[in-house]
């Protein structure tokens, strides 16, 4: 339980710093910011019902799969539409985001595992 609790107080820490981005830099990448903060909630959500998620964890892939492509997206639209120049490193953010949810899944399967 100690391991949730600390996975959960990190979603925490994460929602309130893209929060706080919002009073910090309003006009850069605003989209993604939003998506992301969308999708950190879901995350948070399935942190707390990980018992669920982990007897249904294609559905858990297919979250991930659409928080990747939404990311992407948002990413796109905001690097298109933006008023500062183009910027490469934002899209490391992908491969941040695809890693967590490499070791979510991870997670969901060690608890699947452990409970039979």
């Amino acid at each position: 339980m100690k391991k949730n609790i600390s996975s959960i107080t990190v979603i925490l820490v994460f929602i309130s710093f893209l929060a706080a981005t919002f009073f910090f830099q309003y006009e850069y990448l605003f989209l993604t910011r939003v998506v992301a903060l969308i999708f950190a909630i879901v995350y948070l959500v399935i942190e707390v019902k990980q018992e669920y998620f982990s007897s249904h964890k294609p559905l858990f892939i297919l979250f991930g799969v659409v928080s990747m492509l939404a990311l992407t997206g948002s990413i796109l639209l905001d690097e298109t539409f933006g008023t500062d120049e183009f910027n490469a490193r934002v899209f490391l953010s992908l491969i941040f985001m695809l890693s967590l949810l490499v070791i979510s899944y991870r997670d969901l399967y060690k608890k699947n595992n452990s409970a039979k």
